[in-house]
C-alpha cells in the first residue's frame, strides 16, 4: 500500500475517520470471512471509527504494515490513500457518516458487509465517481488557533450562503464578480450544485444552527471560454481536462486573518483529486490588487499576461500537480 496520506496533524482523540483511495487495476482478493472479492480499479471511500484514538488507528492504516485484522487491511496492501478525513469527539454514528455519503450521486456499495461486521449496514466500502472531490469535508485552524471547517456547498447552505453575499461590501463585490450577490442567487445556486462542473467550496465557523460561512471560493472544472481565448493568444493551450478556473472571496471581517492560507491546501487537495493539474484566475487579478498577487505568488501562480477590461487585470497560473 502506497499512501499520498500525512500522519501528521492527526488528532489523537477517538471518533470517526474516512479513507479516500485509489486502485489502480481490477483487483482481486482474499478478504477474512467475506473470502474472494473482485474490485474494478476506481476511487474508493471507506468510513470507520477509532475509540481507542484516531491517530494510532490511521498511522496504522497509512504504514500498512500491520496484520490482516481487519477488512479495510486487506485492501490497503493494494490501494493508494489519497486523502484522510476525520471526525474527533463525533456526536454522529459511524453508520450515519458512511450513509450521508451514499446520498450523493453515482456512489455504491462496493462489497456487501465490507467494514460492517458489527452493524446493519450494507457495507462501510463506497465506490465513488471520480468527478468527486476528497476530502469533502476537512478541519483548518487560522495562524490565531481557531479552528474553522473547509468543505463543499451543500444544498442545505442557501440561507448561510445569503447572508454571506449580503454581508459582502461593495468593494469586495467589486473584486469578484462571477454571479450577484442576493439570497436569490445562493438559493438557485444551492438547488442546483454540481461538482462536475464546478466546486463551490466554503469555510466555516461554529457549528449546527451557529455554523456561519466565512469564505466562498468556486473553482470551474475545465476552461472558461474567455480565459481560454486569452490564454491561446499568450501561447499557453489549456487542457480542460486538466484546468481550472479559481475566484475565491472572503468575508470583510475576516479578510487579512490567513482565512485564505488555511483554505488553500485543502483546495489543492481537492481539485487534484478531480484531476486537476493546472489553476488560473477567473478572469485574472486586477492589478492594482498587490496583497492578492502575494498571496497568489505563494501559493505558485506566477504572472503571464495582462489585459484591459474597464482596468488592467493580470493572467497568473499555478501548476498543481506535484
Amino acid at each position: 500500500m502506497k499512501s499520498q496520506g500525512t500522519a501528521r496533524d492527526l488528532p489523537e482523540a477517538p471518533g470517526l475517520y474516512r479513507l479516500w483511495m485509489d486502485l489502480p487495476t481490477d483487483t482481486r482478493m482474499r478478504v477474512g470471512a467475506l473470502g474472494e472479492i473482485v474490485l474494478p480499479a476506481g476511487r474508493y471511500a471507506y468510513t470507520g471509527s477509532a475509540r481507542r484514538g484516531l491517530r494510532a488507528r490511521i498511522q496504522r492504516h497509512l504504514r500498512g504494515d500491520g496484520p490482516l485484522r481487519w477488512h479495510i487491511d486487506y485492501l490497503l496492501r493494494h490501494a493508494t490513500v489519497i486523502h484522510v478525513e476525520t471526525y474527533p469527539d463525533a456526536e454522529q454514528a459511524e453508520c450515519a457518516l458512511n450513509a450521508a455519503l451514499l446520498a450523493w450521486p453515482e456512489t455504491a456499495i462496493a462489497v456487501r458487509r465490507f467494514g460492517a461486521s458489527d452493524c446493519r449496514c450494507p457495507g462501510h466500502l463506497i465506490r465513488t465517481p471520480r468527478w468527486m472531490p476528497a476530502p469533502l469535508y476537512a478541519p483548518a485552524r487560522l495562524p490565531s488557533g481557531e479552528p474553522i471547517c473547509v468543505r463543499l456547498l451543500r444544498p442545505d447552505d442557501a440561507e448561510r450562503l445569503g447572508r454571506y453575499f449580503l454581508g459582502l461590501s461593495d468593494r469586495t463585490k467589486a473584486r469578484y464578480g462571477p454571479h450577484p450577490f442576493d439570497q436569490a442567487t445562493a438559493d438557485a445556486i444551492c438547488a442546483s450544485l454540481d461538482p462536475r462542473d464546478m466546486l463551490r467550496i466554503v469555510a466555516t465557523t461554529g457549528g449546527g444552527d451557529d455554523e456561519t460561512i466565512i469564505a466562498y471560493l468556486l473553482i470551474k472544472v475545465g476552461v472558461r471560454e474567455s480565459d481560454g481565448k486569452r490564454y491561446a493568444a499568450l501561447g499557453i493551450p489549456l487542457d480542460p481536462k486538466e484546468c481550472g478556473a479559481l475566484a475565491p472571496s472572503v468575508a470583510d471581517a475576516w479578510q487579512n486573518r490567513g482565512v485564505a492560507s488555511a483554505v488553500m491546501p485543502v483546495l489543492i487537495t481537492m481539485a487534484r483529486s478531480v484531476g486537476i493539474r493546472r489553476l488560473v484566475l477567473w478572469d485574472g487579478v486586477i492589478a492594482d490588487n498587490h496583497l492578492a498577487q502575494g498571496f497568489y505568488r505563494k501559493w505558485g501562480f506566477v504572472k503571464v499576461g495582462e489585459f484591459d477590461t474597464s482596468v488592467l487585470n493580470f493572467d497568473m497560473i499555478a501548476e498543481i500537480s506535484a
